[in-house]
């Protein structure tokens, strides 16, 4: 039997939930997970307890941070976990690192904005602009995800909190600054845990040129970058354009496409490709 529930990370009338619904219309029901911590266990939990029978139950998440700088291949990636010395898959993960990464592509704003969009090439030059300007953020973002160990991961942002729907983004981006603000990260950390700054460091270095002009992850920063920090990185040229905060374009966005009369599925080619992989999966 084909997948017919899926748990997607995301609260009940969040844009994951309410995307991924229009995504799958017609093949399976959508369940909100709220956090994908533990998911993996709850989907095993269900399957093997048989508490949904006559169902085949997965999940999906977002990429997050991570260390893999592969060339994006528009599918989305399989989800496994280790049960029993076995590889079982869970479900899949976004091959973007969240779901706004999807909801300022391009093509999706031209289609769900339509006549009410920014000229498309404005708009381009802005979400480049973006890039630009949180580059060397990334990199550091990128290095505190990667580094931290056991279970107490490393806080990977920072910045001003709780004025757009609780996300952190820094008055200041410089390099200086990325550097300082993860000294300062490293040393709360080792209260909980052991970590040398150095390791944090070298990752950092090591990410900065990818994440630059010319460099693999900005070349594809609709996948490595944060599709949140990049809508504030555009925050001004939004303001231009009629948009008050970050989230009301996010929300314009997702308007658009619930009311798109278009199979929405068909506009990225990654959308499609989810739709095909769990309409073909069977755990």
């Amino acid at each position: 039997m084909s997948v017919n529930i899926l748990y997607c990370e995301g609260g009940k009338n969040s844009p994951d939930i309410r995307i991924v619904a229009n995504l799958l219309v017609g093949v399976c029901v959508i369940k909100p997970a709220l956090s994908k911590k533990g998911l993996d266990r709850k989907i095993l939990f269900i399957r093997q307890e048989k508490l949904l029978p006559g169902s085949t139950v997965a999940a999906l998440k977002d990429r997050d941070f991570d260390q893999n700088d592969s060339e994006p291949v528009n599918s989305p990636k399989d989800w496994k976990v280790k049960d029993n010395e076995k590889d079982v898959q869970i479900g899949w993960s976004w091959e973007r690192k969240e779901i706004e990464n999807y909801l300022i592509d391009p093509e999706v704003v031209s289609r769900a904005l339509g006549s009410k969009s920014p000229k498309i090439e404005d708009y381009q030059a802005a979400l480049e602009n973006s890039a630009k300007t949180i580059a060397d953020y990334t990199a550091a973002r990128i290095a505190l995800s990667v580094c931290w160990q056991s279970y107490f991961p490393l806080q990977n942002c920072w910045g001003n909190v709780g004025i757009e729907h609780g996300h952190s983004f820094p008055p200041s981006l410089a390099e200086s600054d990325c550097r300082y603000e993860i000294k300062n990260i490293v040393n709360n950390y080792k209260q909980v845990q052991p970590i040398g700054e150095n390791k944090v460091m070298n990752s950092f270095d090591s990410l900065l040129y990818p994440c630059r002009i010319g460099g693999n992850r900005f070349k594809n920063f609709l996948t490595f970058f944060s599709g949140k920090d990049l809508l504030f990185g555009m925050k001004s040229e939004l303001n231009s354009w009629g948009f008050q905060q970050p989230s009301d374009f996010r929300e314009r966005v997702v308007n658009g496409i619930e009311k798109s009369p278009d199979n929405v599925w068909t506009w990225l080619p990654e959308w499609n490709q989810l739709r095909q992989l769990i309409q073909k999966a069977a755990f």
